[in-house]
């Protein structure tokens, strides 16, 4: 079958939510382009609380329980002085969170995706694409060429087939994590840990099987001017915390720190006649508001919802809701690093002041 409703490119989260919406609220038949085999380790671990009622929505609440992902109760941080306060989600109201294996996870969802008789194609991507009329020829790496009326651009945050047609990039800053995985096996804290430090802060949360993900986050220049990514720099500034240092204290590292952009960033024009960006592609979140996966999903649901019948009024209000939940984001992510005065000298935290 090469002929499809909505053509879906990227199969992370967002992507999977816009094919479960169609599948479940239409009769319209997707198709998933995913450029991995869904095997490789993907960045970006939080379920933040509050986001349960989506994945119930799309018919997947299922799919965190029954693989046992991490359940985590709070987070805690040393965030403006030395001091680590925590914060029980109990206390919230919103449920817990979880901390996932992301390929675990994504992996699930699209094989929901093709149980419900969506097309999922894997280890592809979309080399060049064609319109006539109101349809969408995609020619795909492997020589094959699909045909949609519709395309949703979900592949992360490099946004490959909304620049295609003339979008660009709007970044705000050049954050940029190193991220290390550690064998910490027993029971431990399952709080994710935020810890502030003079050239940026740590984050380090458990993983199911044992695990703990440990990232520092700074601006690009920073992690180069101190080489942070060679492992023996990276595990040194390491050694240099309070609350993180203590955490790993009896953990392994078992993968070498690898590079992961965290920027912020907004995709203009983020829909146009046939097309809209959705996910990473549309929104990049700062990994301190916890936004990511969570926004993934509700905006491959609102993504799909406007592709099942694409009005240009409808593309540009959800242009415009894009931008309020952008402005809203730069404003809460502005308040909270103003909460930090400890280091009046360091660059990466006058630059966000």
């Amino acid at each position: 079958m090469n002929d499809f409703d909505v053509a879906i490119i990227g199969g992370g989260p967002a992507g999977t939510a816009a094919a479960l919406t169609l599948l479940r609220y239409s009769k319209l038949r997707p198709v998933v382009i995913e450029l991995s085999n869904y095997e490789q380790w993907r960045v970006g671990e939080t379920l933040a609380p509050g986001v349960f009622p989506l994945l119930e929505y799309l018919g997947a609440s299922e799919i965190v329980v029954e693989q046992a992902q991490q359940r985590a109760y709070g987070t805690s941080a040393a965030w403006g002085s030395n001091d680590v306060v925590s914060r029980d989600f109990l206390f919230v109201g919103a449920g817990d969170a979880w901390h996932l294996d992301r390929v675990r996870f994504d992996a699930a969802l699209a094989r929901l995706v093709a149980s419900r008789g969506g097309t999922v194609i894997t280890n592809a991507f979309v080399e060049r694409e064609t319109r006539n009329g109101e349809t969408w020829t995609l020619a795909l790496n492997d020589g094959r060429a699909l045909t949609a009326k519709f395309v949703i651009d979900a592949s992360g945050r490099h946004s490959a087939f909304a620049r295609r047609q003339g979008a660009r990039v709007d970044a705000t800053d050049t954050l940029t994590g190193i991220v290390g995985i550690f064998d910490a096996a027993g029971e431990g804290d399952s709080s994710t840990l935020v810890e502030a430090a003079p050239h940026g802060w740590w984050y380090s949360a458990r993983l199911p099987e044992g695990k703990l993900v440990v990232a520092f986050m700074s601006d690009v220049d920073i992690v180069r001017a101190h080489q942070l990514h060679d492992r023996d720099k990276w595990t040194l500034l390491l050694a240099q915390t309070a609350a993180t240092r203590a955490r790993i204290a009896s953990a392994s590292l078992t993968r070498d720190p690898v590079t992961c952009p965290a920027h912020s960033q907004i995709v203009a024009p983020v829909a146009g006649e046939g097309w809209l960006a959705a996910g990473d592609a549309a929104l990049g979140f700062d990994p301190l508001s916890s936004m990511g996966i969570g926004y993934a999903l509700a905006s491959g649901i609102q993504a799909a919802r406007v592709a099942a019948n694409p009005t240009p009024v409808k593309l540009e209000a959800y242009a415009a809701d894009v931008q309020r939940h952008y402005d809203s984001y730069l404003s809460r992510k502005r308040a909270y690093y103003a909460l930090e005065q400890r280091w009046p000298d360091s660059v990466f935290w006058a630059r966000r002041r």
